[in-house]
Order: C-alpha cells, then sequence, then structure tokens
C-alpha cells in the first residue's frame, strides 16, 4: 500500500524514547504522526483536517495533560477516535475522562503491544465505516432533492404543454392572417406611401416567425422534459450554427450589459437533440456572463467549433473570472455551486455533463483563476441529410 494511504495515528509524548519505540512498533502498519508537545500535536490536528483517525497520548506531559489534550482535540478531529497512555497513579483521573467521553479507551504502562495494535486497528476501521455512513447518508439527501427535482420537472413539462400549445396555434392563425393583410397593406403603400409603416409591414414576418421559434422551442423544451422525467430517450440531431444562433438570441438580455458575445464556426449537423444542445449552450453561455462580476475589465465570450473527420469539438470561452483548481472538478458535482444565494442551483454544469454524455460526447473543463474558462464539448457528426 502507499504509504499516504495507510490510515493515520497521532502518538504524543514528551519523551522521545516513546516516540521512537511507538514507531519502531506500529511505523510499518499505520501512517504515524508524532508530537512531543499538546501545542505541536494541536497544531498538527489542525493542518491535517480529516487525515487523522486516531490521538493517542500520554498523560503526563508539562503544561498540558493528555485528557486536557483530548477534550482541545475533540473540538479540531470530532471524528478521530482519542485513546490515553496512563501510569497507574492518574487512574482516577483517565477514568473520569473516559465517563465524560473525553476519552474512547486508555492503557496502563508499560502497553501491550498485541493489545493496543488491535485497539487501533479497531478505531480506525469504526472511523472509516463512520466516514463511509456520513458519504452514504450525504448521497441519499442528495438523491432525495434530485428525486424531488424530477417530479417538479415532470409537473412543469405537463403545465407548459397547455399554454405553448395555445401559443403555437395563435402564431399559426397569426402568420396565415398576416400575409393577407401585409398584402391589404402594401397596395395602399402604393397609393400612399408611409415609411415608418413600410418598415414596419417589412418587419413582422421576421418577428412572426422568432414568435414561431420561440413557441416550437418551449414545445421541445417541455417534451424534453417530459422525456428525461419518464426516462426516454429523444435521440435526433441539430444543425450547430441555428442551435447557436438560437441560444445567442435567448442569453441575449444575461450578456448584453456584461460581455460581448461573437460565434464562430462552419455548418455542421452534430448527434445531439436541438433543444438539448441549446438548453446546454444556454446553461454555459450565461454560466460565463456571471462570472464577468467584479473582474473591472471588459467581457467577452466566444462560441467557436470545429469539426473534424468523426466528430466536432464546440468551445464556449470567456476571460471572466476563472474557477480555482480545487473547485474545478466539484463544479459538476450536483448541487454544488460557487454562486451567492438566489443565483446558482448547482445543477446547470452537472446537467450539461449528463445530458452531452448520453448522446455519447465528452464535457471537459479548462479554466485559469483570474483569467477565464474555456469548456470543450466534443460531439458526434451526424451523417448528411
Amino acid at each position: 500500500m502507499n504509504p499516504s494511504e495507510l490510515p493515520a495515528v497521532l502518538y504524543v509524548d514528551d519523551d522521545a524514547l516513546n516516540l521512537r519505540v511507538f514507531d519502531a512498533n506500529f511505523g510499518q502498519r499505520f501512517r504515524i504522526f508524532r508530537s512531543a508537545s499538546p501545542s505541536e500535536a494541536l497544531a498538527l490536528l489542525e493542518q491535517r483536517k480529516g487525515e487523522i483517525g486516531v490521538i493517542l497520548s500520554d498523560q503526563r506531559m508539562p503544561g498540558m495533560t493528555g485528557v486536557e489534550l483530548l477534550e482541545r482535540a475533540r473540538s479540531i478531529a470530532p471524528d478521530a477516535k482519542r485513546m490515553l497512555v496512563t501510569a497507574y497513579a492518574d487512574m482516577q483521573a483517565v477514568i473520569d475522562a473516559v465517563n465524560r467521553g473525553q476519552v474512547t479507551r486508555y492503557f496502563v504502562k508499560p502497553w501491550d503491544r498485541s493489545e493496543l495494535q488491535a485497539a487501533l486497528d479497531d478505531a480506525l476501521k469504526i472511523a472509516r465505516l463512520e466516514l463511509r455512513i456520513r458519504e452514504v447518508e450525504g448521497r441519499m439527501m442528495k438523491s432525495e432533492r434530485l428525486a424531488t427535482l424530477g417530479q417538479v420537472t415532470a409537473g412543469i413539462a405537463h403545465e407548459l404543454m397547455g399554454p405553448v400549445g395555445y401559443l403555437s396555434q395563435n402564431v399559426s392563425s397569426l402568420q396565415r392572417d398576416l400575409t393577407s393583410v401585409i398584402q391589404y397593406v402594401s397596395k395602399h403603400l402604393t397609393v400612399d406611401p408611409n415609411p415608418s409603416v413600410a418598415e414596419t409591414v417589412e418587419d413582422l414576418p421576421a418577428l412572426i416567425k422568432d414568435l414561431a421559434d420561440g413557441a416550437e422551442h418551449l414545445r421541445q423544451v417541455a417534451l424534453g422534459l417530459r422525456a428525461q422525467a419518464r426516462g426516454e430517450d429523444m435521440e435526433a440531431t441539430a444543425d450547430v450554427a441555428e442551435v447557436v444562433s438560437f441560444a445567442v438570441k435567448l442569453a441575449r438580455a444575461e450578456v448584453r450589459d456584461r460581455a460581448r458575445l461573437t460565434s464562430n464556426g462552419e455548418a455542421v449537423r452534430v448527434i445531439f437533440g436541438p433543444v438539448k444542445l441549446c438548453q446546454v449552450l444556454l446553461n454555459l453561455v450565461v454560466n460565463a456572463a456571471q462570472a464577468m462580476s467584479g473582474t473591472g475589465r471588459q467581457g467577452r465570450i466566444e462560441v467557436r467549433w470545429t469539426v473534424r473527420p468523426d466528430d466536432v469539438v464546440l468551445t464556449v470561452a470567456d476571460n471572466g473570472c476563472g474557477i480555482p483548481v480545487d473547485l474545478q472538478e466539484r463544479v459538476f458535482q450536483p448541487l454544488f455551486t460557487t454562486k451567492p444565494v438566489g443565483i446558482g442551483t448547482g445543477l446547470g454544469l452537472s446537467i450539461c455533463r449528463e445530458l452531452v454524455a448520453q448522446a455519447g460526447g465528452n464535457l471537459r473543463l479548462s479554466s485559469t483563476p483570474g483569467e477565464g474558462t474555456d469548456i470543450e464539448i466534443t460531439l458526434r457528426r451526424a451523417p448528411p441529410l
């Protein structure tokens, strides 16, 4: 086993010989930290939080007894098992400490090697089991919250379908009726020209088309939410340029006052549903816009893609605040967020990675704190239509 993976024991004794004897007996079996004074031990505990599973201390030390040390250590390393080595003269103080829960076990000098080793083994096993229990409890809590979100998602999808249906029908009727209205108005404009009316008439078809596209996107979002809640697979292909263009439109309000948003790439289709691709891109662009806060410089967000023989690499790059190295993997954990309360849910990036993975692609993050972040999405190319 790698020495860094060995269970850790902190042994505290002001007698250097005792420290060497302990190391000689148990150094091959455990990862040993040694301290010659209580103050040094407390500093080490602060530095090695979470690493040390057992604290074993001599009772008689200058300045602070072993019982006092273990009581203070309890607040620094509450999960560590605390044990004492004592002489018969200190027995009453040790027994009192055990009764108060300050000490889990004690050994009378001179300690027996096999007895102490068995006690250390048991204590470390218990510490590891307790850690696993807490991890499982944490995962269960997250699972329950995600299950609740799934139920809410299904309800939202159901509620969306009705209004979206009305919107789609009315937009279709409006498109049909608008054609005859434009023809009628155009005839009158030849007789009585009006530049502002002519400009409005010219812009109306594009505006109605945007409404129709938005209504269809909402319908696809509702269908996608319902499919995800049911566990259905809705494999499709998407035109990257079209989806990027639509995502940029949707993100405009969030980006407008924070950054300059550009996009660049050639026409290509990928194996990924257009709604899911838009959802991923919208999440990434909005995240990039929010990363501009406090940078004090002109924000820049670029969505670009490169076509390769078998796949497409789509990148969302920004010059925002970046992500600290120790958080770059954690940001993909469900419900983890670095944003203030009310701004982020901690689900955006985890959902993005899951959606991309479901499509057979992968999502990779590269970030430099203070300089910006690049997120690369690799997706399979779709065969020509």
